[in-house]
């Protein structure tokens, strides 16, 4: 999958084990930022998806933390572990509601094909990111869609399992019922405040999974 892999960075000194992700939160973080501004752009620390709104202190806060476009490349891999398991048969015959969830994730990858509008192989690759979330939405489960690259191996299954297992259903029924009001009351910035202060300790836990399976 050319257009993930050639924007890897190069830099030997980069601690990959700080950006391993958990999947559905990766999925969490994306229909977050579909009720977001266009220009708000991703800031990955410590294994957590942040935020960072447009505004005259973006550039200096990225520029402080390393931060830059390329760093969507770490969300690959979760977006397609988060369809494979969320999205599956299994999962969706007694949980119809998901494919909400990762539809509003469709729409923040929208928002980030917006923000990054002057960056073809940026746009590029988030709408081969769409097309994954689609081929699972659509329950057309193509697995060739899904290229293995050199971040892949560590997200082992032990690992994968640990992360997914932590959504029980009464989790997940708090954020889709969350989900699904912003669908119906999108006009109001403050109300994806309270999806973002719930995934808080859930962010804490897949830092604590993640320390503990390398």
């Amino acid at each position: 999958m050319n257009s993930v892999s050639s924007i890897i960075d190069d830099n030997n000194t980069l601690n990959i084990k700080m950006y391993i992700l958990d999947p559905l939160s990766v999925i969490i973080k994306l229909a977050i930022i579909s009720n977001k501004p266009v220009g708000t752009k991703l800031l990955i620390i410590n294994n957590v998806i942040y935020f960072q709104e447009p505004g005259p202190f973006q550039a200096l806060c990225r520029f402080i933390y390393k931060s830059n476009k390329t760093d969507l490349q770490f969300i690959y891999n979760p977006i397609n572990i988060a369809c494979s398991y969320f999205l599956s048969k299994t999962f969706l015959a007694k949980n119809k509601r998901m494919k909400q969830l990762f539809i509003s994730a469709q729409n923040g990858l929208k928002k980030l094909i917006e923000t990054y509008k002057n960056c073809s192989i940026i746009i590029l690759t988030l709408n081969y990111y769409y097309a994954i979330l689609t081929n699972h939405i659509n329950e057309a489960y193509n697995e060739d869609m899904f290229v293995k690259d050199n971040l892949t191996c560590y997200y082992t299954k032990e690992v994968c399992e640990k992360l997914n297992n932590e959504w029980t259903d009464e989790k997940i029924k708090v954020i889709l019922d969350i989900i699904t009001f912003l669908t119906n009351h999108n006009n109001n910035p403050n109300n994806v405040k309270t999806l973002e202060t719930i995934m808080d300790p859930m962010d804490t836990n897949t830092k604590s999974i993640i320390n503990s399976g390398f």
